[in-house]
């Protein structure tokens, strides 16, 4: 209860010490601020302007995720775009769109499929090539790893929460998470809430240390994968690097 007595007693000291301070014609004129300068923008910035306001909002859009699941030729990527160019328009199709029926699924649904087999062949070529190499260990789960320093003789566990630097990509070499994007500021996490690759890999080494994973699609995001980013049946590869054992039970 005497904590408001304080405070109103404070504010008329202050008020008292404010009137006894001497006052100027000028400080009692507050000063605007400087009015801001917008440069406009040239012919050319004008152009890219609108060409970046697309960009934003396809980007936000599942755009990018449809290209990269059908991966579509030049030619389809200008037919696609008259299809969006008649919607800005509001235009309708010049064909009746009941025409296609279930042909426009069948070809998507093959398109899709072909590309999931081409790609989890080449992530089965990837761990054939990873098995080959004497310097990485395999597990009984399938995952193999290189441990590039051990680290401190304390190791954590599963129940454990960590922080690390990392840096994750696919076997085309897409860098789809880094810390190295977020100043290298480690992330933090329970290694029982992470994909069970990094569960049993980050357990290998110590504070300090540095190990690679290689993660086959069944211990990381399995067939369904994490579109557009990585796909179904993707093998990950990850550097990371341990910073410390933040809590353990």
């Amino acid at each position: 209860m005497k904590y408001p007595v304080l405070a109103a007693l404070a504010v008329a000291v202050a008020s008292l010490h404010a009137a006894d301070a001497p006052k100027s014609a000028a400080a009692a004129i507050p000063t605007p601020p400087p009015a801001k300068i917008v440069k406009p923008l040239t012919p050319d910035q004008i152009k890219q302007a609108w060409t970046m306001l697309g960009f934003s909002i396809a980007s936000q859009s599942p755009m990018p995720q449809v290209n990269s699941q059908l991966e579509l030729t030049d030619e389809e990527v200008e037919l696609f775009l008259a299809g969006v160019r008649q919607v800005l328009r509001g235009e309708k199709p010049k064909f009746n769109p009941d025409e296609l029926g279930e042909g426009l699924n069948a070809m998507i649904e093959e398109r899709v499929s072909a590309k999931a087999g081409k790609w989890g062949k080449q992530n089965e070529d990837f761990l054939a090539k990873i098995d080959a190499d004497k310097s990485v260990t395999k597990t009984a789960s399938g995952l193999r790893y290189k441990i590039l320093a051990p680290g401190s003789d304390v190791k954590p566990t599963k129940e454990s929460t960590v922080k690390c630097r990392y840096e994750g990509k696919t076997i085309d070499g897409n860098v789809f998470d880094s810390t190295k994007t977020r100043n290298n500021e480690p992330s933090e996490f329970p290694l029982s809430g992470v994909i069970s690759a990094w569960t049993e890999g980050v357990q290998l080494i110590g504070v300090g240390g540095k190990i690679v994973l290689y993660c086959p699609s069944a211990i990381a995001y399995g067939d369904q994968g994490r579109p557009p980013q990585i796909p179904g049946k993707s093998v990950l590869e990850f550097e990371v690097e341990l910073v410390e054992i933040s809590k353990a039970k």
